[in-house]
């Protein structure tokens, strides 16, 4: 079990090698709780790593895990949220659900985190798909 600060820097190297320098202002590797400003913190505790979200003085979430990946597959969720969107508005196609490239810069990125991301976010995908159909006109 890596300490906070251990599991900062493997996080940190984790996505500096594939995405590059990317930076979040409400992302933090310390203890949050009520009344901690809002955003994600990532901290060890009690053998456990805590994937805590706050917003408006609350906690909204707090996912508990024993896998550095798992903590990996969260932050690399946030960091790509945004490069995947920006990548859709610069590429979306008239005629075309929107998704289509968000999904494909989504499956990009986890990719570079290797196979066991590509896999899950390929499956998440597929989920979400199967509600929600692309809607294409």
């Amino acid at each position: 079990m890596l300490s906070t600060e251990e599991l900062k820097k493997y996080i940190c190297k984790e996505v500096k090698d594939r995405i590059g320098n990317v930076s979040s202002s409400s992302l933090f590797f310390a203890e949050g709780t009520d009344n901690s400003a809002e955003g994600t913190y990532i901290f060890s505790k009690d053998n456990e790593y805590h994937i805590l979200f706050t917003e408006k003085g609350k906690i909204r979430s707090d996912i508990v895990t024993n896998e550095e990946r798992d903590v990996l597959w969260n932050i690399v969720g946030i960091f790509s949220r945004k490069i995947a969107m920006d990548y859709a508005i610069q590429n979306r196609k008239k005629g075309k659900d929107f998704r289509r490239a968000l999904f494909e810069k989504e499956k990009e990125i986890f990719a570079m985190f290797g196979m066991d991301f590509a896999l899950r976010k390929n499956e998440e995908i597929e989920n979400i798909l199967r509600e929600y159909p692309y809607s294409d006109t």
